[in-house]
């Protein structure tokens, strides 16, 4: 069994903890990612969770016009709000330690909690600014070019 620091510092690293949206309503999860070689970390990290949430094992795909190869790999993904609610309990006791990730799952938690507390009355506007915020907290810093003197 995994030690709950290992997964909280494997997750700082290489979780999301994100959503999607369709049409008015957003699809909340935690997400983990990894090649094929390393499904074996992942499939752990699920049994640590008590088996919420699933696995999905992606294929090699040659690469297209708009994308490069895509190597196999295991994606751990829990989307069910009922589930998320192991997620938090595990990030609520032990916190992430990077600013940026704690920051993010912070506000994602705010939106899980308003889901899960407002069943029948959620507040789409409430979640649209979050998911606003959340997006700015999960977006890569865009590369720079060094000027040459």
């Amino acid at each position: 069994m995994l030690s709950p620091w290992y997964v909280t510092g494997f997750s700082d690293g290489e979780a999301a903890f994100t959503y999607s949206r369709a049409g008015g309503s957003f699809g909340l999860y935690f997400a983990i990612k990894q090649r094929e070689d390393n499904r074996e970390i992942v499939e752990e990290i699920r049994e640590y969770f008590n088996y919420v949430g699933r696995i999905y094992y992606g294929k090699e795909a040659q690469p297209t016009s708009n994308s490069g190869l895509t190597k196999p790999s295991a994606y751990y993904r829990v989307t069910r709000i009922d589930e998320l609610k192991v997620i938090l309990d595990h990030f609520d006791k032990y916190p992430l330690q990077s600013k940026k990730k704690l920051e993010a799952y912070k506000t994602w938690r705010e939106m899980v909690l308003h889901k899960l507390n407002n069943y029948r009355k959620i507040d789409y506007n409430k979640l649209r600014t979050l998911a606003e915020k959340l997006s700015n907290l999960n977006s890569k810093p865009r590369a720079f070019k060094v000027q040459k003197r």
